[in-house]
């Protein structure tokens, strides 16, 4: 067990109650000799009585991040360079909270756990994507917690997926979702996705509005590579990267490669964590079904 010295904090600074929040986490690990750990620019959202440092810097020096929002928060934060390396605790005061561990009323009985070091550590998959653009000379390069979209808002987009060099779809549709386990709670989801126990390695390509009856999602091995490559001529095609953590646009012959990438986010689950409880409290899985 890592011995906890320090602790940084992203949070979700558009809700009302996060610098009530933040406070009174700092002052109660300071009463425990860690210290916390603001971003500089959430500090100052926040008007927190002490000096923030870079995002960077506190990913170095954390030996715990605390996550405190829901999903997308974490999914911002899991594009900070090097936080791979820290293990995770999310506390939601968001919404839906898929990939967090505890609720707000949950917060200091789960921090207490961890500091004791009553708790595991899950291990989450993680996507790379390389994309190739006709006219940079260099292609793009970015990591995806949830997923990759590949997609038009007002028309519909030719787009060839391949699995280890061999074509498997043409897809005309409006986009096609590329997700892990993590993200097929997500927009997959919307998109009649199938959900995925996030242990798994697998990578799940779902399209937006086939304009087909015979696509369907489909699972493909987590070791797949899988490459799309774009016909449609609209200058306004676009790739998304967890939501709009990275957006880049994208022209016709553009090639997609989208693999399981090497690192992976380690978050912080407390014994009475329940991904399957989860399922049922947020999705409501089998609401009203009766039985005999």
């Amino acid at each position: 067990m890592r011995e906890i010295k320090n602790i940084g904090f992203f949070v979700n600074t558009t809700k009302a109650n996060a610098a009530g929040i933040v406070e009174g986490v700092s002052a109660w690990l300071e009463e425990r000799g860690i210290v916390p750990l603001l971003p500089e620019e959430q500090a100052v959202e926040l008007g927190h009585s002490k000096t923030g440092i870079s995002k960077t810097e506190m990913v170095e020096q954390a030996d715990v991040l605390l996550v405190l929002g829901g999903d997308g928060t974490l999914l911002s934060a899991a594009h900070t360079p090097q936080i791979e390396n820290v293990p995770i605790l999310a506390i939601n005061i968001g919404t839906l909270g898929f990939l967090t561990d505890a609720s707000l009323d949950e917060l200091y009985p789960t921090l207490k756990a961890t500091l004791a070091g009553d708790y595991r550590i899950e291990h989450r998959m993680m996507l790379e994507v390389v994309v190739d653009r006709q006219g940079f000379p260099q292609p793009f390069r970015a990591f995806a917690l949830n997923d990759v979209v590949i997609r038009h808002y007002t028309r519909l987009i030719e787009l060839d997926a391949y699995i280890d060099g061999e074509l498997f779809i043409p897809y005309n549709a409006d986009g096609l979702i590329i997700a892990t386990p993590s993200g097929s709670t997500g927009y997959s989801l919307s998109c009649a996705g199938t959900i995925v126990a996030p242990q798994l390695e697998a990578i799940l390509l779902t399209p937006i509005a086939p304009h087909s009856l015979t696509v369907r999602p489909f699972i493909a091995d987590g070791d797949a590579e899988i490459t799309v490559k774009m016909h449609a001529a609209y200058q306004s095609v676009d790739v998304f990267v967890d939501g709009q953590r990275e957006t880049h646009s994208l022209t016709a012959g553009a090639v997609i490669k989208v693999e399981k990438a090497e690192r992976t986010i380690q978050l912080i689950r407390s014994q009475h964590h329940s991904y399957y409880r989860t399922l049922r409290e947020k999705l409501m899985l089998g609401e009203g079904i009766k039985r005999a």
